[in-house]
């Protein structure tokens, strides 16, 4: 009973505390939370969000520390080449915009703008430049490992396949050190996407029925085992981590990490999301493995216990329907 009283407590402090998380959680997951006590998919993202602070999500969020750590801890592995970095866009050398590149920035997500052959307009990058350097990505939706990003830009090549920026990306969402299951995104000139999910042994998931055109069977290369291999080791420091490549005439490249993909929405394929909520076992999280001081104490000890008495899976799922 006494656990039952601090979970409900901690409940309560959460929905109040931090209400725009909660109620963005309710709206693409349909049911109210329940951070303090996660069992979904969804509400281990909310929990992240409010109480697993992990100092490594700082760098994981880094662009540039993560393309560091992934090459160090894998040598063989390559990525996209950073030309230039600083933060102040107008610093950029002019040869450097006059190829194919990206400037993105450092600190946030979907923040890049693509220049190909040199087609750039200075204006326009200032202007987005300048707006990426005064804000923090993540403050609205409680995404607290970007504030241990550097804000900075940087501009790098563009990776090229056949004439034309590489199309297919490869997201691998690995839950302690296992692979839950991987989505990849085909992305065509116009930037519009075909998506697709597979299972960790690369088998096709196809979507519900009437889930939109833009969900298409893509093949996967014979790369793949080895991908995954290395997205396992990358991950592994991690209760739960996604990692991006892309693959060029069989080669691996990373692309980056995502603590938070998509802020955490659940996919569309309820059996890869129910999959990927089971395995996500929150007792290897750093809040749960790193002493915490205060009422913060009581609760990650309740929290401990009721994980224990109910075994990883938590106990039960709720329906969530939004596409990842």
């Amino acid at each position: 009973m006494r656990d039952q009283a601090i979970l409900a407590l901690a409940r309560a402090w959460c929905l109040v505390r931090h209400p725009v998380i909660s109620a963005r959680t309710y709206s693409h997951a349909k049911f109210l939370p329940n951070p303090a006590r996660p069992a979904s998919y969804a509400d281990k993202f909310l929990w992240r969000k409010i109480f697993d602070h992990n100092p490594a999500f700082g760098p994981a969020c880094d662009k540039l520390a993560s393309k560091e750590n992934a090459l160090s801890a894998c040598p063989e592995l390559k990525t996209a080449r950073v030309l230039w970095s600083g933060r102040d866009a107008t610093q950029i050398p002019a040869a450097l915009l006059s190829g194919n590149v990206v400037v993105k920035a450092n600190h946030g997500c979907r923040w890049n703008m693509m220049i190909r052959d040199g087609a750039v307009d200075m204006a326009k990058l200032r202007r987005r430049t300048s707006r990426w350097m005064r804000r923090r990505y993540g403050r609205k939706f409680g995404e607290w490992g970007y504030k241990g990003a550097r804000k900075m830009i940087f501009v790098e090549e563009m990776l090229i396949q056949d004439g034309v920026p590489v199309p297919l990306e490869y997201k691998f969402h690995v839950s302690n050190g296992t692979t839950a299951y991987v989505y990849a995104a085909r992305r065509d000139g116009q930037g519009n996407e075909l998506k697709c999910h597979f299972d960790r042994d690369g088998d096709y998931a196809p979507p519900p029925p009437g889930s939109g055109e833009q969900w298409a069977r893509i093949e996967l290369p014979q790369s793949f085992a080895r991908m995954r291999e290395i997205a396992e080791r990358l991950t592994a420091p991690f209760d739960h981590m996604r990692c991006d490549f892309y693959e060029i005439n069989g080669e691996i490249l990373f692309s980056e990490f995502s603590v938070y993909p998509l802020s955490g929405k659940g996919i569309i394929n309820t059996r890869l999301r129910d999959l990927c909520g089971d395995s996500w076992d929150l007792r290897q999280s750093w809040f749960l493995t790193t002493p915490q001081t205060g009422w913060r104490k009581i609760y990650a000890a309740a929290l401990l216990r009721w994980l224990d008495a109910t075994g990883e899976h938590g106990e039960g799922r709720a329906a969530e329907t939004v596409p990842a």
